[in-house]
């Protein structure tokens, strides 16, 4: 296999929504710049405690999203699917990741961005790496192979971020940037898959 062509391809083969991306692209830096759940950055989040739905999410659960991801052009040997994850899974890390330092000292009405509610003296609030991970791989299935994933995964991406938020360990703007940062980066990515089709010779 001649693996320059396969990468080639396979960022060839996408049809970028530039509108969506666009719109993905304005939300996500609202979310990041303009948090509208500054008082929740204290422990105080009103009435909720984590319980054994919420550590189950967080110790298993939410693993579920990314093992599809990988293993499902695995097992359908679709080759320019695993490039594609691969170049998902890159950008989306580098975004969540390079904004968190970005931000990180930054303030907003007083209050430092990178802050988490776990503590003042946290960093890294902003974004959620563990929303972007469970995105990205909802996207990547559910725009690559079947929208139905989006029965399992659309839910496990949701009570991953409830968790996180539960847990203390980021805002709700947070979680939100995450997961807008893991759409965005499977919708610059990913292409639909074409049962039978062969896009590179081997």
């Amino acid at each position: 296999m001649n693996i320059p062509n396969l990468c080639i391809v396979a960022y060839r083969e996408v049809n970028r929504p530039k509108k969506f991306i666009f719109l993905l692209m304005v939300a996500f830096l609202v979310s990041v710049f303009y948090p509208s759940d500054l008082a929740d950055y204290s422990k105080n989040f009103p009435g909720i405690e984590a319980g054994p739905v919420e550590h189950s999410t967080e110790n298993y659960v939410r693993f579920v999203n990314t093992a599809l991801q990988i293993g499902l052009p695995i097992v359908l040997a679709d080759k320019v699917g695993l490039v594609q994850l691969i170049y998902v899974g890159v950008s989306s890390t580098i975004l969540t990741h390079g904004m968190k330092r970005l931000v990180n000292d930054w303030h907003v009405m007083g209050t430092r961005l990178g802050q988490r509610p776990s503590g003042p003296q946290s960093k890294h609030n902003m974004p959620s790496g563990h929303s972007s991970m469970a995105s990205c791989a909802m996207y990547f299935l559910c725009r690559r192979y079947s929208f139905w994933f989006a029965v399992l995964l659309i839910p496990i991406m949701l009570l991953t971020m409830y968790t996180r938020v539960v847990l203390h360990d980021h805002t709700v703007s947070a979680v939100l940037a995450g997961a807008i940062a893991g759409i965005l980066a499977g919708a610059m990515f990913t292409s639909r898959w074409h049962r039978g089709r062969r896009s590179v010779s081997s």
